[in-house]
């Protein structure tokens, strides 16, 4: 297989590394443009940029696999267009959403299959300690919406968004989402603290998974045959992410199966996204 790694240099060098470890793969190759690379079966394109979608689209009507490495993307009408896009040319489209590609996210999961609810507190400790920075704030809850949308899907029934806010400025929000299948999705986002907190709660009848993000442990709750909660403990180490990511896309080319974060799933997260920003214009 050759691959094309399209950005800027020096993180193109880096995510290098990560593809050559892959026996799949025979030549690799780094561009600053998509143009030539009609040849690859599969790029990696690297772009922050407000032309990453256009970029992407471009890539996908070539035909190329292509795992998008950005910050996610939420313009509801591009990625339409992308999904329609790709579905037609049968390729593969990954987007970086690190939380749904992290191997905790992932081992969870298994775990706790069909949860009725997620539960996830976050509290930030701004830059500077005093202004928020928005594209942070936005960036922070909206993660969280594609993990939850990740797991659950679009079928909302009820959206309950209450933000705080502080003489026009947006300083934490409050989000429940109420499935059409009873299971609910709560996340409590507050923006200004001295202490760094992120907690994601997953639930079922039958097991309980309790994960702190920053320290990376798990518990995990169960009842045993005596009837009496057994507790599992588990430490993650984030660090391989970004490999395994890769390693991820390219097995969805080879198996034939869907990415860890598709362009579905991205439009899922957008439309969720638009309906709980248009609800906070409203508060």
């Amino acid at each position: 297989m050759k691959i094309a790694i399209v950005g800027e240099k020096e993180r193109a060098v880096a995510w290098e590394k990560h593809v050559r470890k892959l026996s799949v793969v025979k030549e690799v190759i780094i561009t600053s443009s998509l143009s030539v690379e009609s040849d690859c079966q599969a790029v990696l394109l690297i772009d922050d940029t407000t032309e990453n979608l256009q970029r992407l689209l471009h890539s996908v009507k070539a035909g190329n696999h292509t795992y998008l490495i950005s910050r996610l993307p939420h313009h509801t009408e591009q990625l339409e267009n992308v999904h329609k896009a790709s579905e037609e040319a049968g390729v593969f489209v990954q987007f970086s959403h690190w939380p749904s590609m992290s191997e905790s996210i992932n081992w969870i999961r298994h775990q706790v299959q069909k949860p009725d609810l997620i539960q996830i507190k976050k509290e930030s400790v701004p830059r500077n300690y005093r202004v928020i920075d928005i594209e942070d704030f936005n960036r922070d809850w909206t993660d969280e919406i594609a993990l939850a949308a990740k797991w659950m899907g679009g079928n909302i029934h009820r959206f309950e968004v209450k933000p705080v806010i502080l003489d026009k400025m947006t300083l934490g929000l409050n989000i429940t989402l109420r499935y059409e299948n009873s299971a609910l999705v709560s996340i409590q986002y507050l923006a200004t603290t001295d202490k760094e907190k992120h907690q994601r709660l997953f639930s079922n009848r039958i097991v309980m998974a309790d994960f702190d993000v920053i320290t990376q442990k798990l518990r995990l709750h169960k009842v045993n045959d005596l009837k009496r909660i057994a507790i599992q403990e588990k430490v993650f180490d984030p660090s391989d992410t970004a490999e395994y990511s890769v390693v991820q896309f390219i097995r969805s080319i080879e198996l034939d199966q869907p990415t860890l974060f598709a362009t579905y799933d991205a439009l899922v997260t957008s439309r969720i996204v638009g309906k709980i920003r248009s609800l906070m214009e409203i508060n």
